[in-house]
């Protein structure tokens, strides 16, 4: 089943490239706020995070502290995401039924296969250990890892981890600040 889901996968490539879209804003939640959210220190995104549409703050000492990421997922990032997604489910070949990494490609051939913003959204939040959040609109869910919301034509990603170990109620915030931010 997940061999025939590559394959479709990949049968569906189109070879022409997307045009790239500016790199994301991270001035909704800038450094100052995302070290006052996070309760430590950050550096500021780098070009490569930016670049792939990702706000990546990240304290001195990850294991230790933690890290902050939100990306807005609009429709005209979306071919890039399809692409990371092919991508790693090219690399799910070997995924053994029942296994984590069977969940995983499963995940990738959906997100791979997302032509609109609501089958986006329909893949991250069709996860087996997704859990509806409340205060965020009709649409808003967490992985353990992230915490996903629909809302129109976008899909926000959020995640605050401390020590490793989402954080949901500072993650929550983030959320509500860029949702407010972005009305």
């Amino acid at each position: 089943m997940i061999a025939f889901a590559l394959a479709v996968v990949l049968a569906s490539v189109d070879p022409t490239p997307d045009p790239t879209p500016p790199p994301a804003d991270c001035s909704l939640v800038n450094e100052t706020q995302a070290a006052l959210i996070l309760g430590f220190p950050v550096e500021t995104p780098d070009e490569a995070s930016k670049t792939g549409g990702i706000c990546f703050y990240v304290s001195q000492n990850v294991s230790e502290d933690g890290t902050l990421t939100y990306a807005i997922v609009t429709a005209d990032r979306l071919p890039a995401r399809r692409a990371f997604y092919r991508a790693s489910a090219r690399r799910c070949a070997p995924a053994i039924v029942g296994t984590l990494n069977e969940l995983a490609c499963r995940q990738f051939i959906a997100l791979a296969q997302a032509n609109d913003m609501t089958a986006y959204y329909a893949a991250r939040s069709g996860a087996p250990d997704a859990t509806p959040v409340s205060g965020l609109g009709d649409e808003a869910v967490e992985t353990g890892n992230a915490l996903y919301v629909h809302r129109g034509d976008e899909v926000f990603e959020v995640s605050v981890l401390l020590r490793g170990d989402l954080d949901v109620e500072r993650t929550k915030r983030l959320a509500s600040e860029l949702l407010a931010r972005t009305k």
